[in-house]
Parts: structure tokens; sequence; C-alpha cells
């Protein structure tokens, strides 16, 4: 992932769930636009369900909503990393 990451506020879905979290994003790929990044501050109780989901859609502070895909692979206690789908909410530098 390229280091001009950007860091935000947003709300994460996850089935009935709502949860305010902190959001890492970035461009993997950036001459193919794949993008994803870091949910933070994830309740401990509400990990491992982010980690299994197999749909889930974060809304950024700007309103932008997007799916992404929890990945397993663990960070920390309260981060789960991502991959997004459809075009990146931001614009690449």
């Amino acid at each position: 992932m390229r280091a001009d990451l950007r860091c935000d506020d947003a709300l994460l879905f996850v089935g009935d769930q709502q949860i305010a979290v902190e959001v890492d994003l970035g461009l993997f790929l950036p001459d193919t636009g794949v993008w994803g990044g870091v949910l933070n501050r994830i309740p401990p109780s509400m990990v491992d369900q982010v980690r299994s989901a197999h749909e889930a859609h974060v809304r950024l502070s700007s309103g932008q909503k997007r799916r992404i895909r929890p990945l397993a692979a663990p960070i920390d206690g309260t981060s789960v990393p991502f991959m997004g789908e459809g075009t990146a909410p931001f614009h690449a530098c």
C-alpha cells in the first residue's frame, strides 16, 4: 500500500450492527485503483464478527458509502484490514 494513507472517522455496517470506527484508507495498486485499508477502534467483542463478515460497508464522514471485504489476518486486538470494492472513496494523489 502507498505511504499516503488517509485517516477518517467512519461508520462500519456489519449485519444489523453499526459501529463507529476510524479507518485508514490507501491504494494498494495505484495504477489499477485497487484500494483498501485498516479499520481501527473496533470494540474487542466485535473483532471476530467483523473479520468473518462476508458483507460489510463503511460510510465515511463525507457521506460516501462503499462495500468492503474484511480480511481475516489479525493486526491487533481492535484493528482489521480490508479490501474495498468499487471506486476508491477518495482522490489518488
